[in-house]
């Protein structure tokens, strides 16, 4: 059956406007871990790693940061040492002499170091620790909830009630007040793309307004324990979700939140 041509040109334009809409989500939900090798590297780095380097780029300030923390990251310290001399004397890190590293190493490093210039997490006063005040936290991502019927998707921050929370980046209140799991929570869609998580809320910030703007270091709530937190400590449960739906650590980089957000109080 021969299919009419205004029927044909209709489903033409609308095929036009679906592969559009599909192009357009893409670019505005664009992850900033896009490349498959950004988010394992960047967990990977220890937090002890990334303070070393920083108590070293105090001793020998011209040396840019993400060219010692790249090196120290990727090659032992007998490869690294040479390369971390040549920085001190003021050579460029693309002057550096690599002829000690066979090529593919070499390319390893470099790839990290621009992971690290292009995504921000672990520079200084980039991003703010969510707590203000005394907490404690772990690594229990991945661990069992609901006697292994899920698993845990983030770091719980445990404290006094009460305690001030605040958003760790600029960018949209995207979710705001009760669910089943979260109790009071917040969610909030970073400038970076990130969904940044805030659950278990004694109260929300009364400033919030889902679809305004929050910037670093602006309250969210307090610390609590709603939602299925009701018969657990205190604590906030931190969250980070990729536009692509992938819920990642938040272990890490929290940790070094805190140290930075301690060098900034020292």
């Amino acid at each position: 059956m021969k299919i009419p041509s205004k029927l044909q040109r209709g489903l033409a334009q609308f095929s036009i406007l679906m592969l559009l809409a599909v192009v357009t989500w893409q670019v505005l939900h664009h992850t900033p871990f896009g490349s498959s090798d950004v988010y394992p590297y960047l967990s990977s780095l220890s937090p002890e790693l990334v303070k070393q380097c920083a108590l070293e780029n105090r001793t020998s300030p011209t040396i840019v940061w993400e060219d010692l923390l790249a090196i120290r990251s990727t090659l032992p310290e007998k490869a690294a040492q040479p390369l971390i001399e040549q920085l001190k004397v003021h050579v460029p890190f693309s002057d550096l002499d690599w002829r000690s590293l066979p090529p593919n190493k070499r390319r390893v490093v470099q790839r990290h170091r621009q992971i690290l210039t292009q995504y921000t997490y672990y520079q200084p006063k980039k991003y703010s620790f969510p707590v203000i005040g005394t907490t404690w936290f772990e690594d229990s991502f991945g661990a069992d909830r609901e006697g292994g019927a899920r698993k845990h998707e983030g770091t719980d921050l445990f404290g006094k009630e009460g305690t001030p929370i605040v958003s760790i980046c600029g960018g949209r209140v995207e979710q705001i007040g009760w669910n089943r799991l979260g109790g009071e929570r917040v969610g909030i869609r970073g400038d970076d793309g990130n969904y940044y998580y805030y659950a278990h809320l004694q109260y929300i910030s009364s400033l919030l307004v889902k679809g305004n703007r929050i910037e670093a270091g602006e309250s969210v709530g307090t610390m609590g324990h709603t939602g299925d937190a009701l018969t657990t400590p205190d604590h906030l449960h931190f969250g980070i979700e990729l536009p692509n739906g992938q819920w990642i650590n938040p272990y890490p980089f929290l940790a070094v939140w805190q140290y930075w957000g301690g060098e900034s109080s020292s």
